[in-house]
């Protein structure tokens, strides 16, 4: 049997929203490989462990399991003895494996199929959703936060197939999230999102809006590391631009969801029967809060399924993300992002004005322009990217960068030639540093909708990193592979803003700046510290 697993990226809000999707297709392992014999605790008699897991020494989820010694040296490959042999002499901790006693024990797989009724209304499809959720495994570890886990239990342990055994480097445990880690993933997520520009205007039409988020996809492909195993982990950490023992990933990811300006969720849809790896669920649900979901055997229901969590997930911006299913999919995994930002000083409706919107080689279009004589704005001129360089600050620590052609007869392609990771990393700190001043101002309202395949862009970026991809962690009894990445991304400017009282200390003297926005621009919607939430371009700005 094949299956499918597909990843989905959502994200909605007043300035911006996106989704993403990611297919993966897995065939079972045929070369039967044996368990580790696992010392078990005693359940009492009215426990819910089968008498086939308790055979093959797996935790059953209703059961508590304390997991301190494996002997499984007679059960592994040479090489993992070799291995085992070499960790065995140093002093390392082991994990410990604890499944809490849910009381609901396997009340949580029901019997026939539960969504008999295609039509069903949204709340009663999310109550039946909630309804199934598995439970999740409590992983917890002994001894100092900073001792490596023993090489008898780890993570790869669970990778049951033959290209997965006998690997020896599991997560290392994070020791401590800092602000030094969230310099490290600002920089990684400036990296990806500028190669993932570069790469995504090849596959755009000439002359066409483009918006993605990088938080979004770099979530989503970190979510689907935690599942990775060898040559694949370490391509993709060189695909997302982590550095080499950056441990603290995942906390430093989980971190920038906590923002008041962003509503994050994850799922994974998959049917009851797929055996998930155990500590792979513990992770994605420890770092992303991953809801596990259960599809049916009928593939048009799931549709419905998976469209109203993204519906729910994405604040009805994205209604409907797919239009069908393939009958062999075996998991869907999602992430939505809902970001929602007001402007920090007003801009008042009445002053919003139809006026033209310059392009290169095609006739000038109406637009409804967003005026103001004296709105406090950050900007300069960039000798690197030969444009003018724009903040404007939004609620909740973020801002509106606009980056634009010097003037009407330059192209907008000249500058994004010359844009690399290290200029929009020097820009963005630029502008942290320049004064905001009274600036007389005309930006356009528009609406940016756009999609990209994730797989022919990741091919660009590092070519077959999915075509033989080892995935062995997700599943303990399949082999899975990744078969399709879909994002898509939607932002929103508008008028609509809150006067902050820092704005009203800005002087107000006769205004000497002026930013007229009337020609295709790059844009990006920035926190603080320069992390690139949202990223695109405009060349014809559409009425939202």
């Amino acid at each position: 049997m094949k299956a499918w697993l597909i990843f989905l990226c959502l994200a909605p809000a007043v300035i911006a929203n996106f989704s993403q999707e990611i297919l993966v297709k897995s065939e079972p392992v045929v070369t039967e490989l044996p368990f580790r014999d696992e010392k078990v605790a005693e359940l009492p008699e009215d426990g819910n462990e089968s008498s086939e897991d308790s055979e093959k020494g797996r935790p059953a989820t209703s059961s508590v399991t304390d997991i301190t010694e494996v002997n499984d040296s007679e059960k592994l490959s040479e090489v993992g003895r070799q291995k085992e042999e070499e960790y065995d002499k140093e002093n390392i901790t082991d994990w410990q494996v604890t499944t809490e006693i849910t009381g609901e024990g396997d009340a949580n797989v029901t019997t026939g199929d539960p969504f008999d009724q295609a039509e069903d209304s949204e709340e009663h499809v999310l109550e039946r959703l909630n309804a199934t959720e598995p439970s999740f495994p409590v992983w917890t570890t002994a001894g100092p936060a900073t001792t490596l886990p023993s090489a008898k239990t780890t993570v790869d342990d669970l990778c049951l197939s033959t290209q997965c055994q006998a690997r020896r480097d599991p997560w290392a445990a994070c020791t401590g999230f800092s602000q030094e880690d969230e310099v490290t993933l600002s920089e990684a997520l400036t990296e990806f999102a500028v190669e993932y520009y570069q790469k995504a205007i090849r596959q755009a039409k000439p002359h066409s809006n483009l918006v993605f988020s990088p938080i979004s996809i770099s979530t989503m492909l970190s979510n689907l590391l935690l599942g990775t195993c060898r040559e694949t982990k370490d391509r993709l950490e060189k695909l997302l631009f982590y550095p080499e023992e950056f441990t603290c990933v995942h906390s430093a990811l989980g971190s920038l969801s906590e923002s008041k300006a962003f509503i994050s969720a994850n799922a994974a849809f998959f049917p009851p029967q797929l055996n998930l790896n155990k500590i792979f669920e513990n992770l994605t649900n420890k770092f992303y809060h991953t809801k596990l979901k259960h599809l049916t055997n009928n593939s048009n229901q799931d549709v419905i399924d998976i469209n109203v969590w993204v519906s729910q997930a994405t604040n009805n911006k994205i209604k409907k993300l797919l239009d069908n299913l393939d009958p062999d999919v075996q998991m869907v995994l999602l992430n939505a992002v809902a970001f929602q930002s007001k402007w920090k000083t007003l801009f008042k409706p009445k002053n919003t004005k139809k006026e033209n919107f310059f392009r290169p080689d095609l006739p000038p279009i109406l637009v409804p322009m967003m005026t103001s004589k004296k709105y406090p704005v950050a900007s300069f001129t960039d000798n690197s990217l030969k444009a003018k360089v724009a903040r404007l600050q939004l609620n909740d620590d973020m801002s509106l960068v606009i980056i634009l052609p010097r003037s009407l007869s330059q192209n907008l392609s000249e500058v994004e030639e010359r844009l690399t990771a290290p200029i929009l990393r020097s820009v963005l700190a630029k502008l942290q540093s320049t004064r905001f001043k009274p600036t007389l101002i005309t930006l356009p309202k528009f609406k940016v909708d756009s999609s990209q395949d994730l797989m022919e862009i990741a091919a660009e970026m590092d070519y077959g990193i999915f075509l033989e991809a080892d995935l062995c962690r997700i599943s303990e009894n399949e082999e899975v592979i990744v078969s399709s990445a879909q994002h898509r991304a939607i932002l929103e400017i508008n008028e609509d803003g809150v006067e902050a009282a820092a704005a009203t200390s800005i002087s107000l003297a006769r205004v000497a700046h002026v930013l007229e926005v009337q020609q295709p621009f790059l844009f990006l919607v920035v926190d603080d510290h320069g992390t690139p939430a949202f990223m695109g371009r405009v060349h014809t700005p559409e009425t939202p």
